[in-house]
C-alpha cells in the first residue's frame, strides 16, 4: 500500500478544535494537520495523510518533540500513543461529520427487533453454590 496524500483532506484541518488536547500545553485555535508516525514514515517519506491528527501549533510542537512540556521534559513515548492515538478517533470522526471520509454505515436496527436467544428451562440452567 502507498501513502495518501490529498490537500483536500488535510484542508479539513481548518476551524477544527485541536484533537491533542495535551494539558498545560493546548491553546486549542488555528489548528493545524499534524502526521503521526506510521508504516510510511522515514527514508524521506512523509506518513500518510490518513495519518493526520488535527492539533493546534503548541500541542503540534510537543507532539513532534521540537518543545518540551511544561515540566521540562520531552513527551513519553506511552503519552505520544495515549494522545496519538485519541486524537486521530477525533480527527477521523469529524472528518466523517465533515463529508472528507466515506463510511458506509449499516442501518440501526431497533432494540425489539433484534434476535434473543431462547433462554434453557429452569431445570437445565446451571446452579451458583
Amino acid at each position: 500500500m502507498t501513502a495518501l496524500h490529498s490537500q483536500k483532506y488535510l484542508a479539513g484541518s481548518r476551524d477544527a478544535p485541536c484533537a491533542l488536547r495535551i494539558p498545560g500545553v493546548c491553546i486549542n485555535r488555528d489548528a493545524v494537520p499534524c502526521h503521526a508516525r506510521d508504516r510510511h514514515t522515514g527514508r524521506s517519506i512523509k506518513a500518510s495523510d490518513l495519518s493526520v491528527i488535527d492539533g493546534c501549533p503548541a500541542c503540534h510542537d510537543v507532539f513532534d518533540r521540537r518543545a518540551k512540556l511544561p515540566n521540562g521534559e520531552l513527551i513519553s513515548e506511552t503519552d505520544w500513543l495515549f494522545y496519538a492515538l485519541r486524537g486521530l478517533q477525533d480527527t477521523l470522526e469529524r472528518r466523517r461529520e465533515i463529508g472528507l471520509l466515506f463510511v458506509p454505515e449499516d442501518a440501526a436496527k431497533p432494540f425489539a427487533d433484534r434476535p434473543t436467544k431462547p433462554r434453557k428451562a429452569k431445570a437445565d440452567r446451571k446452579q451458583m453454590k
